[in-house]
């Protein structure tokens, strides 16, 4: 063997020694790595909730619990008493909507959430309201009622929600509706405490929808008929808690009366007819702002400085009287375009100045920014 084959095997070994050691070496180092992205992924904590619970305005506690996890029952289960009540499950809507409810037994959170408990009284006050339905109509005994407008109490006694004696507090009524009509549930011949879509904790959505409103809650928003028919609507209160107020409507058959097409007329504008706009720029809607007429027209502008989302819409006064004529988005001509669809009120869709023109003549509204 010569020297350098010797020196050649020598060098081989060497390196190879080395990169055996150098592979081992690889191995471990990525262990170690990989153990410690395992340990630091186990120190970081699991983001932490807060769940509040309330019985109406009190707050009854809070738990706090990590995302996507289940409340441990013995953290809340102490907030479920309530002395002469009955308990009957969290809800994220004070109102207590049925898609709100929550089951803790297998539900869990992604962020902050409020519950409301719906604490049923065994010992509700009796209630000695009048209960109505106000709506309007084209074809039916709504068209009368005129959304509560001026009647006689005879005629009021046709739209009132009766004792039905089954249970406290129950009120019914069956009545006629047809396809276009429109309602709510009121107390007294007032608007203070109206009940309208979102408070139906039964309703059959091929028969009625969400007509919206001038409140922007659901809770106050228009039912809608969908198919004619002869209903019956049962309200149940409980007026230490309105929260606690369910209704339901069910179909019975078709209408028992015909109904009753007659031929609209044309409202007649004169020199003492005003428009009003009124809108969510105050949370009750109260407040009213008036057009300024065009002289010798019939024709009214206003122009208002108002901000994304802000909801409104057009009354016609006679005399200092509300007729009842309202117009809305369907009364855009011009403008819809710089508008929110909202399928029932006007809806700004971005802060500015905008100009509204209501024509009385054919009882159309223009918008311009």
């Amino acid at each position: 063997m010569t020297k350098r084959s010797f020196l050649t095997r020598i060098l081989a070994g060497t390196m190879a020694t080395l990169l055996v050691i150098g592979g081992l070496t690889g191995c471990g180092n990525s262990v170690a790595e990989g153990k410690e992205a395992e340990e630091t992924e186990a120190e970081t904590p699991k983001e932490e909730l807060t769940i509040t619970f309330k019985n109406q305005d009190e707050t009854l506690g809070t738990v706090k619990v990590g995302v996507d996890e289940l409340l441990d029952k013995a953290s809340y289960e102490a907030f479920e008493q309530a002395e002469n009540a009955e308990f009957n499950g969290w809800f994220e809507t004070p109102s207590f909507l049925e898609t709100s409810k929550k089951d803790l037994s297998k539900d869990t959170f992604e962020k902050d959430t409020t519950l409301f408990g719906d604490f049923r009284s065994t010992e509700v006050a009796e209630d000695t309201r009048h209960w109505y339905i106000a709506g309007s109509s084209t074809k039916g005994s709504l068209k009368l009622n005129n959304w509560a407008g001026k009647i006689t109490d005879e005629e009021k006694a046709q739209f009132e929600l009766v004792p039905t004696g089954n249970a406290t507090n129950e009120f019914a009524l069956t009545i006629d509706l047809f396809e276009g009509d429109q309602f709510q549930i009121i107390h007294d011949w007032s608007w203070d405490g109206q009940k309208g879509f979102g408070k139906f904790t039964d309703i059959d959505e091929s028969q009625m929808e969400n007509a919206g409103g001038l409140a922007g809650t659901s809770d106050k928003a228009n039912v809608q008929v969908i198919l004619d028919g002869n209903y019956t609507i049962t309200l149940t209160t409980n007026p230490d808690n309105q929260a606690q107020d369910t209704l339901s409507i069910v179909r019975n058959s078709d209408p028992l009366a015909a109904a009753q097409e007659t031929e609209e007329e044309p409202f007649a504008v004169t020199e003492d007819t005003k428009v009003f706009v009124k809108g969510s720029w105050v949370a009750d809607w109260s407040e009213l702002k008036e057009l300024e007429r065009k002289k010798g027209e019939n024709v009214y502008t206003i122009t208002m400085d108002l901000t994304a989302a802000t909801e409104l819409c057009f009354s016609v006064f006679e005399k200092d009287e509300d007729t009842g004529i309202v117009l809305k988005e369907e009364n855009v001509t011009t403008g819809k375009d710089i508008l929110a669809e909202n399928g029932n009120n006007v809806q700004i869709s971005e802060d500015g100045s905008y100009t509204f023109t209501v024509n009385l003549d054919d009882m159309t509204v223009e918008v311009s920014k």
